[in-house]
């Protein structure tokens, strides 16, 4: 479940009226450097409903990354239904590690008063900071 800012941005392009959600300045291709954080101007709220199981990278620091955004579009394949043995398929950095786990209670990500700390793996799949 997720919760957008009232905030959002309303511009015209090529006579389109679109809603800007996101600004995420892109120096590189993000998929071309996964597990690297980029700060990401949204301003949304993500709910994780307890008793639903969520998929975390967790770095060597201790900071959780919970997945926010499943993708096909490396591996088609790629379902919910696969990713409780994702991390056997990860290449992960050292020390970092990929688990799953059922929510004990509701997890609230608000970042309508910060960016937000994203990162992907090397299938594209994105991740936000819990915190």
């Amino acid at each position: 479940r997720l919760v957008g800012s009232e905030m959002c941005i309303r511009d015209r392009f090529n006579g389109i009226l679109m809603r800007r959600i996101a600004k995420l300045a892109l120096d590189d291709n993000p998929t071309a450097t996964p597990y690297t954080e980029r700060r990401v101007d949204r301003r949304v709220i993500f709910y994780f409903d307890e008793g639903k199981p969520v998929y975390e990278l967790v770095s060597p620091d201790g900071t959780t990354y919970v997945m926010q955004a499943l993708c096909q579009g490396v591996d088609p394949t790629m379902s919910l239904d696969t990713l409780a043995d994702l991390g056997t398929r990860l290449t992960l950095p050292e020390g970092w590690a990929y688990r799953t786990r059922v929510l004990e209670s509701e997890l609230v990500i608000d970042t309508t008063t910060r960016d937000a700390i994203v990162l992907q793996d090397e299938f594209e799949n994105s991740y936000t900071t819990a915190s």
